[in-house]
């Protein structure tokens, strides 16, 4: 396998797109956001034996912090995602939402049990800012609309067989 240089441009994040729901019942809530952080972390396991130290890692555990600046009312945060807390619901996080899914835009996509979160926290004259924290169940997937996997002779794209047609 040949080395490979890494020679992508940064990603500049200016408006993801992060829905919570099933589809025909999803909040899209990135307009009322202003910063998400998805994090991983893995706890390691580390032995000693006469013959050397050996470590291991323990499953990827993936939590969803996003700040949201409260609102309220039929249209608003708390009333909209409240009823949510408490159970389980697919959830996606798409880092540019003016662009479809792809390799340069890869879509995290699973489920995620939704943690309760603050109803006001503020000085007079701010917005009130507040942690909403999604706890992925299980290993999150990534979605890309272009295939990235090297065609074999028993491997064949949608695009290789629409070019045989």
């Amino acid at each position: 396998m040949a080395d490979t240089v890494l020679s992508a441009a940064p990603f500049i994040l200016v408006k993801p797109k992060l829905t919570l729901g099933a589809t025909g019942s999803q909040v899209e809530y990135e307009c009322s956001a202003n910063n998400v952080d998805v994090a991983v972390d893995q706890d390691e396991n580390t032995v000693e034996t006469f013959c050397g130290t050996f470590t291991s890692y323990k499953p990827e555990v993936w939590t969803i912090t996003v700040t949201v600046l409260m609102s309220y009312g039929t249209a608003g945060f708390w009333n909209t995602v409240r009823p949510l807390v408490g159970t389980v619901v697919p959830f996606t996080v798409l880092p540019d939402a003016t662009a479809a899914p792809g390799p340069d835009n890869p879509q995290m996509t699973g489920n995620a049990l939704v943690k309760a979160f603050p109803f006001v926290s503020g000085a007079v004259g701010e917005a009130s800012e507040v942690d909403f924290v999604l706890a992925v169940q299980g290993a999150p997937t990534w979605v890309e609309t272009l295939t990235m996997a090297t065609n074999t002779s028993d491997t064949a794209t949608a695009t290789d067989t629409a070019k045989a047609a």
